[in-house]
């Protein structure tokens, strides 16, 4: 018979473990509302739309993101280092100096991006599509364009005050619901689509900021030590982690935008379902990994190395756990899945398995690129980016070409494993500490 006191001392350590992995089940449960709403549109829009109007619809859902991300400029990260590296010594003014600069900054890149979209939309539509009738669902898209970079940096900053699942929940648990809810209840056309995109995002960034206002961070967070160096500017900050930012949702775009120079829209619509598929184990990764990011920023500005060496293999171990299954299914049940989307989708069931062997490898090797952002070293991550994106470039410039879209499926697999092992390298070499 266990000694009472062992007994409650195993129990106040399982006790301990529960609270350490709580919001780490908050934020899954976040991303289980965002799986339930993509695949719901995804599979809605598929049926409603037809391939060919879907890959259009697609097409307008990657153009946009990547204008919203250029338009954040990797202030949105920058502002959760700096927000949760301040609160971290006590610097509550400082930190809500940064969120409203970033804010600002955030808003006017957004502004310029939809200008941008609305100016080159026929012209892309013609001579980078070869398709004029894609230019009036681009023109609509432009509209989603802000409210989707406010949407994403108001999560941003509530991860900044360590509100990981308030800040999924808005930049994305509660837009893809609202797409959805729309879409069952009569909004069929890829125009309703396209406005119920900008309507989503705008009403997400709207809850983002009520929440912001209501939070209350303690005075007595922690004690300032002197000793410890100033954070850079901003912009300092926020200038390679823009490029990363940039670059990444790049190498997420770029196999299917550079498919569909090559290829009809109903195969592009099927590469899109079967690629977007693949990229919800992403939703894992991002879930656990905007958990961690805060504590990553604020145990390292502490120097606090076994804290932070702690938390990066929780959350490694939480990832692979939860990302397994679904690469399993994808892997070795492709076709039935993408049957499930609608007919004529199951020719992408080939690239759905070798997309889903390049997210096995990101998920056992997850969250450094996370880890490199909140400890300063973005430079070198940019760096680690720019040799996907020019990896991603000289290889599909050879595969698509030649394979379709299984080539399209390889070059995003191949990125995808690149990005994981170079930065789990990089994090080995610099914080051997922190690995």
């Amino acid at each position: 018979m266990q000694h009472p006191r062992l007994q409650r001392s195993s129990l106040g350590q399982l006790g301990r473990l529960s609270l350490a992995y709580l919001p780490y089940a908050g934020a899954l449960a976040v991303r289980g509302l965002e799986l339930v709403g993509k695949l719901g549109i995804y599979m809605l829009a598929a049926r409603l739309l037809g391939a060919h109007e879907a890959g259009f619809f697609f097409i307008c859902l990657t153009w946009a993101g990547l204008a919203a991300t250029l338009a954040r400029a990797g202030f949105e990260k920058a502002v959760v280092r700096h927000m949760a590296g301040e609160i971290a010594l006590g610097k509550r003014a400082a930190a809500r100096a940064a969120m409203l600069t970033g804010l600002a900054l955030v808003t006017l890149g957004g502004l310029a991006a939809t200008l941008a979209t609305l100016a080159v939309a026929a012209p892309a539509a013609r001579y980078l599509f070869s398709d004029p009738d894609l230019a009036w669902p681009l023109t609509l898209a432009a509209a989603s364009i802000l409210p989707q970079a406010l949407c994403i940096f108001t999560g941003h900053a509530l991860f900044g005050f360590n509100r990981g699942v308030a800040g999924q929940f808005v930049q994305n648990g509660l837009w893809p619901v609202l797409i959805l809810l729309a879409m069952l209840a009569g909004v069929h056309g890829l125009d309703g689509m396209l406005y119920a995109l900008a309507g989503a995002n705008a009403l997400a960034a709207l809850v983002g900021m009520v929440l912001i206002l209501r939070t209350r961070v303690p005075a007595s967070t922690a004690v300032t030590d002197a000793d410890i160096a100033a954070l850079p500017a901003l912009w300092r900050t926020a200038l390679p982690l823009g490029v990363v930012e940039v670059v990444q949702v790049s190498l997420n775009s770029l196999p299917m935008l550079m498919l569909a120079m090559f290829v009809t829209s109903s195969e592009v619509g099927a590469f899109s379902i079967a690629n977007r598929l693949s990229t919800l184990i992403w939703v894992v990764i991002i879930a656990i990994g905007s958990i961690a990011a805060p504590t990553f920023a604020a145990l390292h500005r502490q120097e606090n190395w076994t804290a932070l060496r702690a938390q990066n293999r929780r959350a490694r171990r939480l990832i692979l756990l939860c990302g397994l299954p679904p690469i399993a299914i994808m892997m070795f049940l492709p076709s039935p899945l993408l049957s499930l989307v609608g007919s004529g989708f199951e020719i992408a069931a080939t690239a759905l398995v070798i997309m889903a062997a390049g997210q096995l490898i990101n998920c056992i090797l997850s969250c450094q690129d996370i880890m490199l952002a909140m400890t300063g070293h973005g430079g070198l991550l940019r760096w680690l980016n720019a040799a996907q994106l020019a990896v991603c470039l000289a290889a599909g410039a050879i595969l698509i070409p030649l394979l379709g879209m299984n080539g399209a499926a390889i070059l995003s697999a191949l990125v995808i494993a690149q990005g994981a092992i170079g930065t789990s390298l990089a994090v080995r070499r610099l914080m051997p500490q922190a690995f």
